[in-house]
């Protein structure tokens, strides 16, 4: 049996432990670089998933400035497309220097492995985003506005500053 089970056939298992951004797992809660947000803008960044996965939010990590702004997170597929969002009010940012996990509007399972995209935008310039480069990944920003998310059409992006997230 295939990663896909045949007609009838039972379903593969959904992993459930946290995968990163092709930034990779913070070796510290100040690693990476501290990014002042601009307010609507998307800092985005490519995740390579391995696996089918229920997933129910995204986790970030803080930078040196915490609370006052609200972060919006999602999910894209390959092609740039929003399949899965945070509240579009946003939610608080949490603690500075910490990680901070905010739950989609509805869980979403992700079948296929491949590329995915994953983001965080804030609606103020006070909280800040630690960004980690990756190695071979892809990321970067697109202006927006907050509470509107729109597709990612700056792809492809072959390097560039990603946000430390994962989903979980």
């Amino acid at each position: 049996m295939g990663l896909y089970p045949a007609a009838g056939g039972a379903t593969p298992a959904v992993k459930t432990f946290p995968v990163y951004s092709d930034a990779g797992a913070p070796a510290a809660l100040t690693t990476g670089t501290d990014q002042t947000p601009v307010s609507g803008t998307v800092y985005f960044g490519s995740l390579q998933l391995a696996h089918r996965m229920e997933v129910t939010g995204v986790g970030y990590l803080v930078g040196s400035v915490g609370g006052t702004d609200s972060a919006i997170v999602a999910i894209y597929d390959t092609n740039g497309v929003v399949i899965a969002n945070s509240a579009t009010a946003g939610t608080t940012v949490g603690t500075t220097a910490t990680v901070q996990e905010i739950d989609l509007t509805a869980k979403i399972v992700l079948d296929a492995p491949g590329l995915y995209y994953v983001s965080v935008s804030m609606n103020g310039a006070t909280a800040r985003l630690r960004l980690g480069v990756a190695a071979g990944g892809r990321g970067s920003s697109q202006t927006g506005t907050f509470g509107t998310l729109a597709a990612i059409t700056t792809l492809p992006v072959t390097s560039g500053a990603v946000p430390i997230a994962y989903l979980y």
